[in-house]
């Protein structure tokens, strides 16, 4: 009876201490069976993180830290991670440290370095490109840290709050109403100028409208002017009249020059029609150009348009002699 009460007690004893040595090494990372490999990390500050602390990738764990200690010289930190071999790392992997939950714990967490271009990690020394794998790390600020920074900038806060009040006094508050105020009577005399300008505008647009409308009617009337004196140039009479002298000038000439060739003896006669002829050259010159009262009737519309209409009253006058010849001659006998 005592002996199976001592082997009861041994076994639990023995499950007991089994169950502790294998919670004490799972609690520690131990991978039971699960092939390791060795990463080290540089960094500036460990922070809060731990030997046994868990190793993250992605959020999944995947190794823990298993060695920490301060570079020679103390260039800075050295912590060692065991990883699974069996995880591919980024190209370009980097190590961040921080909180892993609210109540202190810490955990190494590897990333991209592309995806915190922000944070400063620590530059691997070309020493340790030996083959092994060294990598950056960065560890975030520790809670008492952002306490003094927050209380370094609530200082500075306070500095440049004085700063404020003194450069704001009452003077300075004077100066700044003045300058609005001045503003405001620029912005006023802006808008005066603005609007006697618009009407000075107004007047120069309504003068142009004006003015065009003055160079259409100009425009219009020497047209019809121009139109009048093409139909008189264009006229078959005057052609006609011009033909006529030109033909009559050349047979002139020409019974001239026969004359002198079978006659001498008038020569003299010949030489006072050539004189005729020469002055009748000189008159049909004068009429083409426009020279004379002729002249004029032939180049100027103007003058050839009150021909007409006197000739146009004069035959009105005739006509009215004809129809009504008491009006202009009175026959008294007696």
């Amino acid at each position: 009876m005592n002996r199976g009460r001592e082997l009861l007690v041994g076994f639990v004893i023995i499950a007991a201490i089994s169950v502790a040595v294998v919670g004490t090494l799972w609690l520690q990372g131990t991978n039971f069976g699960i092939v390791t490999t060795r990463v080290e990390v540089l960094l500036e500050s460990a922070g809060q993180l731990g030997e046994g602390n868990v190793v993250t990738y992605r959020g999944v764990r995947i190794g823990r830290v298993s060695n920490i200690a301060v570079e020679p010289g103390g260039t800075g930190v050295r912590v060692s991670l065991l990883l699974q071999e069996s995880v591919a790392l980024p190209d370009d992997a980097a190590v961040v440290l921080g909180p892993e939950s609210l109540f202190g714990d810490w955990q190494a967490e590897i990333v991209s370095r592309s995806s915190y271009e922000r944070f400063p990690f620590f530059e691997v020394p070309a020493s340790e490109d030996d083959g092994s794998i060294v990598l950056g790390g960065y560890s975030l600020p520790e809670l008492t840290r952002l306490t003094a920074s927050a209380e370094q900038i609530s200082l500075n806060l306070a500095d440049l709050t004085d700063r404020l009040e003194l450069a704001f006094n009452q003077e300075a508050t004077n100066n700044l109403a003045s300058a609005i105020a001045n503003i405001e009577a620029i912005t006023q005399d802006l808008r005066t100028l603005v609007s006697q300008q618009s009407v000075v505008a107004g007047r120069i647009t309504q003068s142009v409208d004006s003015a065009l409308e003055e160079v259409t009617l100009a425009a219009r009337t020497a047209r019809g002017s121009f139109e009048r004196v093409d139909g008189l140039i264009g006229d078959a009479q005057v052609d006609s009249i011009l033909m006529d002298i030109r033909v009559a000038s050349e047979g002139m000439r020409t019974i001239s020059t026969e004359l002198a060739d079978e006659d001498d003896g008038l020569g003299v006669t010949l030489a006072r029609m050539d004189s005729a002829f020469t002055r009748v050259d000189r008159l049909a010159a004068r009429l083409e150009a426009g020279e004379g009262s002729l002249g004029r009737l032939m180049v100027d519309s103007t003058f050839a348009l009150r021909a007409e209409e006197v000739l146009e009253q004069l035959d009105l006058l005739l006509l009215d002699v004809r129809e009504n010849p008491h009006r202009y001659v009175r026959l008294s006998i007696f």
